[in-house]
């Protein structure tokens, strides 16, 4: 059963206000177009999780389309075979599992409304018709979920998340092939605010708004929380270079110093404190010049060392603990 209506729930207590206490499979599968990823985590109580196995694997082929506004596409003939061998390698037995895809397989927006509708009806209406003009595509051909949060005086925010409902269903298949189930379908950043969010709030305790930028290999996401509260969100692919290959070129610099712009103007920010990065697609060092347009001089890399130990015999290079990110904050489904 997906969970993508947990998306954003519980990344501020949204899910324990209404009661939500999902179960996350401690192993999680992070899937990116070429690269797949395996972590296995035991829970201990009163104690950081355990990370028992990873396993990481360069794909020949595309596995994920390059954004939502591609073809869904077909099962790669060996994806199975690739994955039931990540099981094998990293001594998981297929079961449960939580998925975690790219943040640009899915169309997330925030919106902003004066008040919360009248009934949940008038509310599911409202939704379907703001996200109907706002993507190329059926509404009848995605899984739509929503969360409202509370806002300032009566106003209240939707966070909407929009996945392609093809794409869900044949991973769900791919997964039944070789004895695995997605018990959890997520997304990578918020996968990243779960695995660091009492970090974001004794940052936030500080003063100012906290920023993540989560700069993968094809797309780039900016999220910045107020008092624990999601209130800005965008996503942006790369486009490719002349061989074909994504990268940030100028993008990166400019769509955060338009994001920064719409921060100040339109959301009454007053200032970055800090900012928590993650990269996978150039070095960190490369990544802060990018990130000027913040004007925040705090900076600093998500560590894994704040939520997990590592079990006897397994190693983790700062390379792979930023690729794993995503996953172990599926698996372990609480931060640090």
């Amino acid at each position: 059963m997906t969970s993508l209506q947990e998306i954003w729930a519980r990344l501020d207590g949204t899910a324990a206000a209404v009661g939500l206490r999902p179960a996350y499979p401690p192993v999680a599968l992070d899937l990116e177009q070429r690269v797949v990823s395996l972590v296995r985590c035991k829970p201990r109580r009163g104690r950081k999780a355990l990370l028992e196995a990873h396993v990481q694997r360069r794909l020949d082929d595309p596995v994920l389309p390059d954004s939502i506004f591609q073809p869904a596409g077909k099962t790669t003939p060996d994806l199975v075979d690739r994955l039931r061998e990540l099981f094998e390698a990293g001594g998981t037995r297929p079961g449960r599992v939580s998925l975690v895809l790219p943040d640009n397989l899915a169309k997330i927006s925030i919106l902003q409304l004066p008040e919360r509708p009248a009934s949940q009806r008038e509310l599911d209406e409202l939704v379907r018709s703001k996200m109907r003009r706002a993507v190329p595509f059926r509404l009848d051909d995605v899984m739509i979920s929503y969360q409202v949060v509370p806002g300032t005086g009566s106003a209240v925010g939707v966070l909407v998340v929009l996945v392609h409902r093809a794409v869900v269903e044949r991973l769900e298949s791919t997964f039944e092939a070789f004895g695995a189930r997605a018990g959890l379908i997520d997304l990578a950043t918020p996968n990243l605010i779960n695995l660091v969010r009492a970090r974001i709030d004794r940052l936030g305790a500080d003063g100012g708004d906290v920023a993540l930028v989560n700069c993968a290999e094809r797309y780039f996401s900016l999220v910045i929380t107020r008092d624990g509260q999601v209130i800005f969100y965008r996503c942006k692919t790369f486009a490719a270079s002349a061989d074909g290959t994504p990268t940030p070129n100028g993008s990166l610099s400019r769509e955060v110093a338009h994001s920064f712009a719409y921060y100040r103007e339109k959301l009454g920010g007053e200032g970055i404190g800090a900012v928590l990065l993650r990269s996978t697609s150039l070095p960190n060092e490369e990544v802060v010049r990018h990130l000027a347009g913040l004007e925040c001089e705090r900076i600093e890399p998500i560590r894994l060392e704040h939520n997990i130990e590592l079990a006897d015999g397994v190693q983790l290079d700062n390379d792979a603990a930023q690729r794993l990110a995503p996953a172990i904050g599926a698996a372990i489904a609480r931060g640090g």
